[in-house]
């Protein structure tokens, strides 16, 4: 069954993950946003899903090029540029400031790993300085050092065996594959896979435009920090001062381009993680949204799929954990009512109404009652001033009629119920000013005008039947 690109329970997004179970695709939207495995589960299985290559909507390499050269000019990785310039700049000459060298870029290679590592996994890049040298010794420099070393020597045997030109041919690709070679080392802590030809071609073919453009700056780096040699040549010594300028500067530019190239392979190997067999966490893929969500997702899925009962469970979990939870009370006395739940319904309308009418929240208690209301739910309130409050609320050419709805439920007759004359009041209020049925509103208003007790009341209802007669 061939897998479908696009998440089952949101058509119009791309399908992120797929169970293999329930042959379902899921969006990262569907992907609960507290999930810590590596792979999520199926939210109806309960199994791991598969990670599908159309994948996350990773913004392309290009798109984040900006950001990633401007990453090193923040002020912690400014200052561990400038602090590494300056150290190289006063290396003495000689055998012992290249072994000084040679130490100094044991750490610095631990860190840039660890940048291209942290950038893979989807990690936002930190700018704490302790970061800087706190890198874990992984013996990467080494490694590294020792993959080249060793293709040096071993292209330069060959060469006499196949000949110049097939020997130059096989040293262009392994230079040319130098940043495929420092990803998989970065992957795959493994030096054999470093110079494995067929990982490196399929690197190259898989980031294309982007790869070379990283080759382009490696080169640049390489011409850059070659430079030390010439400008530590010079003889003069009027010149001393100007050289170890352009020698700081030239280091600090070298260092710099180090710095994007290493965070520019990070993304891509995020980016592409799925072709290349990279595991991301979950987590670490939430930002990348195409919309927002909310935590009901998995109660949605339930409700699509008809599992009531599991969505009824997971909502009341919700409410218990947070009884204001506005979204979970409200799916909730929904889906009760579609079901025909009265008594449930009501159990749990009642206690919310009256918290959102205590929370001044009457605006929004309001809207919620109109929701049910429009799609054929009745839900009486059983305080008669609980329903008065929300008909107030509902005093508006838009609402009217479902306030008028709701007091009818309420009798406007003396003696018929407590608050009658109130409710009545209110209700002669609306029939005169959005029905124009003055008539049936003088009669209410004389009811309460021989019948109430209430003086104020009395005030005000005498006063509005004299404005409509």
């Amino acid at each position: 069954m061939p897998i479908d690109a696009f998440c089952k329970y949101h058509p119009k997004q791309t399908a992120s993950w797929n169970c293999p179970n329930c042959k379902v695709s899921f969006c990262i939207n569907c992907v609960p946003e507290n999930n810590q495995d590596v792979y999520p589960r199926c939210t109806l299985c309960r199994r791991s899903l598969s990670s599908l290559s159309i994948a996350e909507q990773i913004p392309p390499f290009w798109n984040k090029l900006a950001l990633l050269f401007s990453y090193p000019l923040r002020r912690s990785p400014l200052i561990v540029i400038f602090i590494y310039a300056l150290v190289v700049s006063l290396l003495p000459e000689g055998k012992i400031g290249l072994i000084i060298y040679v130490l100094l870029l044991i750490p610095l290679t631990e860190f840039l790993f660890e940048l291209m590592e942290q950038i893979a996994n989807g990690e936002k890049i930190s700018t704490n300085l302790k970061q800087f040298f706190a890198a874990k010794n992984k013996g990467l420099f080494i490694k590294m050092l020792f993959t080249y070393g060793f293709m040096v020597i071993l292209i330069s045997k060959a060469i006499p065996i196949v000949g110049t030109a097939i020997g130059y041919l096989i040293a262009s690709f392994f230079i040319l594959g130098l940043p495929a070679s420092l990803i998989i080392l970065m992957m795959e802590k493994n030096i054999l896979s470093m110079i494995n030809p067929v990982k490196i071609s399929y690197i190259i073919k898989l980031f294309g435009g982007a790869y070379f453009l990283l080759y382009f700056i490696a080169v640049v780096s390489l011409i850059a920090s070659a430079q030390f040699s010439a400008v530590a040549s010079a003889d003069s010594i009027d010149t001393h001062s100007t050289n170890f300028l352009a020698e700081f500067l030239i280091n600090a530019f070298s260092i710099y381009l180090v710095i994007v190239l290493f965070s520019m392979m990070g993304y891509l190997v995020f980016q592409h993680h799925y072709e290349l067999n990279y595991s991301v966490r979950s987590t670490n893929l939430q930002s990348l949204r195409q919309q927002p969500t909310d935590d009901l997702t998995e109660i949605e899925i339930f409700l699509q799929e008809g599992r009531f009962e599991d969505a009824q469970k997971l909502l009341l979990k919700k409410i218990n954990d947070n009884p204001m939870d506005y979204k979970a009370n409200e799916k909730l006395i929904l889906l009760y009512g579609v079901q025909g739940n009265d008594k449930h319904m009501q159990k749990i309308a009642n206690p919310y109404f009256l918290k959102l009418m205590e929370s001044n929240k009457q605006n929004h208690a309001a809207e919620f009652y109109c929701k049910m209301s429009s799609r054929g739910l009745e839900f009486i309130p059983e305080s008669p001033l609980l329903a008065l409050a929300l008909a107030e609320k509902m005093n508006n050419n838009r609402q009217f009629k479902v306030a008028l709805s709701l007091l009818e439920s309420y009798s406007c007759k003396p003696g018929e119920g407590p608050f009658w004359d109130r409710i009545g009041l209110f209700k002669a209020r609306l029939l005169a000013e959005y029905c124009e049925d003055n008539i049936s509103a003088v009669t209410i208003l004389d009811n309460i005008l021989k019948r109430s007790v209430d003086q104020e009341l009395l005030t005000e209802a005498e006063r509005f039947r004299g404005i409509i007669i």
